[in-house]
């Protein structure tokens, strides 16, 4: 699992690390690789086949592959999906309801991608949260504990998503799949531990990328057109949230 100090899609760098640790037969993608076209080739050299999952918008060049997105002019009945629903779609052509036990992980996974909660993603959600509030897994039933008597899309997105995507943002994105995967409760217990220590830290280190942000507005003034910002030392595990911070306190798209 590349962390976001690896970058947000295919890179050279880790396709040779996958080659390198597994020499895979076939390697797809979720979330990303529509914009990779030139990391496929790559990947197709190294003698694996590629399939392409993933929501983002369509390029000029695409990768010669197959390939799975929503936003292809195919008829398909929603284009909203986020990168984990295209790999849950995928699951359910391939498995059937088999599939649909991974309903609880691909509602999360929505929520936390702030998709639209229309359509598709709705029905998503909906059938999601009945699993969670019928029959949670020990991996996230930690997070929200006895708090709610009914676990909502808004438990999700303030309670559940930012946790796991701490994992990530503190370089660790390992533990939260080890989360995931974990069936002993003492070492879920610990994952979600740690997971919750790093979400602490995150609060924290945002706030102070926040004020080190805010202080270099006075010198430039938040009153163009856009607001363009930035210091070496700023990790970029929180750069996105401080930016969405900034562009909603001031209207402005925020770089």
């Amino acid at each position: 699992m590349p962390e976001r100090k690896n970058g947000y899609g295919l890179s050279r760098e880790n396709i040779d690390y996958i080659f390198d640790e597994y020499f895979p037969q076939l390697v797809i993608t979720v979330d990303c690789g529509i914009s990779g076209a030139d990391e496929v080739e790559y990947i197709k050299e190294q003698g694996a086949e590629v399939i392409v999952t993933d929501h983002h918008e369509l390029p000029e060049k695409l990768p010669d592959c197959i390939t799975i997105n929503p936003k292809f002019n195919d008829g398909y009945i929603y284009d909203n999906l986020c990168g984990a629903g295209v790999a849950f779609k995928v699951a359910c052509a391939l498995n059937g309801e088999d599939a649909l036990k991974y309903l609880d992980f691909t509602a999360i996974a929505t929520v936390a991608d702030s998709v639209p909660l229309t359509g598709e993603n709705r029905d998503i959600v909906y059938e999601g949260l009945k699993l969670i509030n019928s029959n949670p897994r020990k991996c996230y039933s930690t997070f929200i504990g006895k708090s709610y008597d009914t676990v909502t899309s808004q438990t999700l997105a303030f309670t559940v998503a930012p946790k796991i995507n701490a994992a990530g943002r503190m370089g660790d994105a390992a533990s939260a799949l080890a989360l995931f995967n974990e069936k002993d409760e003492v070492q879920v217990f610990a994952l979600a531990e740690k997971l919750s220590a790093y979400n602490l830290e995150r609060q924290k280190y945002c706030d102070e990328l926040y004020l080190s942000a805010k202080e270099k507005l006075k010198d430039s003034g938040p009153y163009g057109k856009v607001i363009m910002l930035w210091d070496e030392n700023w990790n970029t595990g929180f750069v996105g949230i401080v930016a969405a911070r900034l562009a909603e306190e001031y209207a402005r798209p925020t770089i």
